[in-house]
């Protein structure tokens, strides 16, 4: 019955990206896979084609993981901006493809960040000034309220360009394979370290080994994690559109498992 299930939901999915494309993109569905779908589609259409995907995937990925599942719920927890998380410049942030649901008894939500930079400039031939928006950050984000205090908030991120600005607030950990990938931010160094017990390092080491981009984490006092996956990508995208419905179930359950797991690097911290 389960396959069943899971068969008619791929059929289903295949007969909305045909539609998304018109004429232009053949796909054909045998046994409940798409082929053709690396032909997928681009601007509008492949904006359609991931909304199909998210709608017919996505709840049954989290419903494996999650209890009680809200899709886009309102208020959203996740706010981006309520972080010590270091991003780039931008003008505006955003958040989509909110998921609420309870982790082992923990509330947890996820969604996609976008920042755009917005930039002004005059056309010569017209003397008209006009607005460029760029993207400059897309990533995807998690929220885990772990139900517990803290005597401290931290922060961890990757080296990069952005140390330099940081640098007064990066803790030496004494490990050095972290210490060389990662700063540390706390306002108690002692309780930071503390926290980051290093077992816990450990994990988080072994965790960038999988990740799916650079990561950031942000533990505040008052219990709630936050983890940033700059990806490039949000939860549940298409991405290269080269992917049947099987191999979108396999990538999407492999990344919700990689925020599950560094949820567990700080369960009982």
């Amino acid at each position: 019955m389960a396959e069943q299930k899971t068969n008619m939901t791929d059929e289903q999915l295949a007969q909305g990206l045909r539609k998304s494309k018109g004429g232009n993109l053949v796909l054909v569905v045998i046994g409940g896979v798409v082929l053709g779908l690396g032909q997928m589609v681009q601007g509008k259409s492949k904006e359609q084609a991931g909304r199909q995907t998210f709608d017919s995937i996505a709840p049954d990925i989290v419903g494996t993981a999650f209890e009680n599942v809200q899709m886009n719920p309102a208020p959203p927890l996740l706010d981006a901006n309520d972080t010590n998380i270091p991003l780039p410049s931008h003008t505006h942030c955003s958040g989509s493809g909110y998921i609420r649901g309870t982790y082992r008894g923990l509330t947890t939500e996820l969604c996609t960040v976008r920042l755009t930079e917005v930039s002004e400039f005059q056309r010569e031939e017209t003397g008209l000034w006009e607005k460029n928006e760029q993207p400059v950050y897309t990533g995807q984000w998690m929220l885990c309220e772990l139900g517990q205090k803290f005597p401290t908030w931290l922060t961890i991120w990757p080296r990069d360009r952005l140390d330099k600005l940081f640098s007064s607030k990066t803790i030496q950990t004494g490990n050095e394979g972290f210490d060389k990938r990662f700063n540390l931010s706390s306002d108690d160094e002692a309780a930071a370290l503390r926290i980051l017990s290093p077992s816990r390092m450990e994990r988080i080491l072994a965790l960038a080994d999988s990740s799916i981009g650079k990561f950031a984490v942000n533990l505040n006092s008052d219990g709630r994690l936050y983890i940033a996956v700059h990806s490039g990508r949000g939860f549940f995208d298409l991405d290269k559109g080269r992917e049947n419905p099987a191999q979108l179930r396999e990538r999407f359950a492999r990344e919700l498992k990689w925020f599950t797991d560094m949820i567990e690097a700080f369960r009982g911290a």
